[in-house]
């Protein structure tokens, strides 16, 4: 009889936003029984690729800038000027978060940029 065990404990998340538009998203992580967690010492990353296996970024982690408030809810935001730049199209992303020694992966999935009609 065989047996497994999943370790990998990130959802598909797919997020659709605008080219050119700042992006903002914001998180609340729980643990295993629905309880928030304290994220508050945790170092969040995010990256946008063409494709998963790709070696350059379409979006850094460093124009990715995190906060968590007091309730431990975590606001992601990239500036207009970065999704400015990028093309319209469809890639994947991934959000982690290091603590101490343990990295997480809590979010991956399909990153679409719709185009812009209105330009700044």
């Amino acid at each position: 009889m065989s047996q497994s065990i999943n370790l990998d404990i990130a959802k598909r998340v797919d997020i659709t936003c605008r080219k050119g538009d700042t992006f903002s998203i914001s998180l609340t992580f729980t643990d295993a029984n629905g309880d928030e967690m304290d994220v508050s010492s945790h170092a969040f990353k995010m990256v946008v690729k063409e494709t998963d296996t790709s070696a350059s970024d379409i979006i850094s982690a460093s124009d990715f800038t995190f906060s968590v408030d007091p309730s431990n809810v975590v606001e992601v935001v990239c500036q207009y000027n970065v999704m400015e730049a990028i093309e319209a199209g469809v890639y994947v992303y991934d959000l982690q978060s290091k603590d101490g020694n343990l990295v997480r992966t809590w979010i991956y999935g399909v990153f679409k940029v719709n185009e812009d009609v209105s330009q700044t």
